[in-house]
């Protein structure tokens, strides 16, 4: 309750609901609150990060139809492919050169782990930013496109980096990491598939939200996926307010001292891998001026999705003497990302000149 009311009153003060979710769960921290009403969630933090990331997963991935896929081209492929890469590179080698070893996690491990959540832009940010502002335009439509994408490349690649991370050799890593991404998109496929056949059964608006929940589908839906979905996309704030709380509530504030050169590292080498790795994918696939050189800005924001990451992560057993690091560092960057994001996405559309001065001042 205190998070929906934390997240409405930041909404009247223009800033991002996410950032109230995540500062109430703060508040009830081990360091403040948490000390007199404590919270035993080591059963229940990981079943409720796993179902939350598979409906932000799957919200996503409703988003997103064959036509508009088809309209996006190679531009918005490209983009997204480069400035997903981008950030990944580029927390990669700030943590390897800059960041001396934690606990007993090699160096390389250290830096994979940061840069595979790296890669992952958080949409809502940026999207609230485009329809306050209206903006219109190839700059906006490109934006739209590879927001959409972004996090697709994300999993893609943290589930590639986690092969690693938890060991073999690189060509059982590589095997392993293709067989498990090809077997989720044969498997979301037909489920798809199996979901568009059964849609016609159920003639209840009622019953169609267990429908999606036991299938997945977009392709196979057309125009009908609108009204699939719409039986979902109300759960989306639910599950952010639920998702993000807990979140907060893993701070440290000793963790976040002790690593803010890390903070610092991983903030601003995330952004400037997002920059470069936009530009180099608007040129490489020639992208209009405009998109090249100031998309990348809007593509600041990092949140639902990075924190789940960081969440998972820290379930694994080679990092569990360093769990609490990784979360915080991603928790931290998350509040200056939400807040640093919005602002720098209008910048990037008032530079591409879709939005106006006075729809600004709104």
């Amino acid at each position: 309750m205190l998070g929906l009311f934390a997240g409405q009153l930041a909404s009247r003060l223009g800033l991002p609901r996410v950032v109230a979710y995540v500062l109430v769960g703060v508040l009830f921290s081990t360091d403040f609150l948490g000390r007199f009403f404590p919270i035993n969630s080591t059963d229940w933090v990981r079943p409720l990060t796993d179902i939350s990331l598979n409906v932000i997963a799957f919200i996503i991935g409703g988003s997103i139809t064959l036509p508009q896929l088809q309209r996006m081209g190679k531009s918005m492929l490209g983009i997204a492919f480069f400035e997903s890469l981008g950030a990944m590179l580029m927390v990669f080698l700030a943590v390897l050169l800059f960041i001396p070893p934690i606990a007993n996690i090699p160096p390389v491990s250290l830096a994979l782990a940061f840069s595979a959540i790296s890669s992952t832009t958080a949409p809502a940010g940026t999207i609230a930013v485009l329809h306050q502002y209206h903006g219109k335009g190839t700059f906006s439509s490109t934006l739209l496109g590879v927001v959409a994408l972004d996090d697709a490349f994300g999993m893609i690649f943290f589930s590639i980096m986690m092969t690693f991370l938890v060991g073999g050799s690189l060509e059982q890593s590589l095997e392993m990491a293709l067989m498990h991404i090809l077997g989720a998109i044969l498997l979301g496929c037909f489920a798809g598939f199996c979901l568009a056949k059964l849609l016609v059964l159920v003639g209840e608006k009622n019953l169609l939200l267990p429908l999606v929940f036991g299938f997945f589908a977009r392709l196979f839906l057309y125009s009908a996926g609108d009204k699939l979905f719409g039986s979902i996309y109300f759960l989306e704030e639910t599950v952010f307010l639920a998702f993000f709380t807990l979140a907060g509530t893993h701070f440290h504030f000793s963790v976040f001292t002790e690593h803010l050169d890390l903070i610092l590292w991983y903030f601003f080498a995330r952004i400037l891998g997002k920059i470069l790795g936009a530009a180099l994918g608007g040129k490489l696939t020639k992208s209009p001026l405009l998109v090249t050189r100031w998309l990348g800005f809007a593509l600041v924001p990092q949140a639902g999705v990075a924190i789940g990451l960081a969440l998972t992560l820290s379930h694994q057993e080679q990092f569990s003497g360093i769990g609490l690091v990784v979360v915080n560092v991603i928790l931290a960057t998350t509040l200056i990302y939400e807040l640093v994001g919005p602002l720098s996405a209008r910048f990037a559309l008032k530079k591409a000149g879709e939005i106006e001065i006075r729809k600004i001042s709104r």
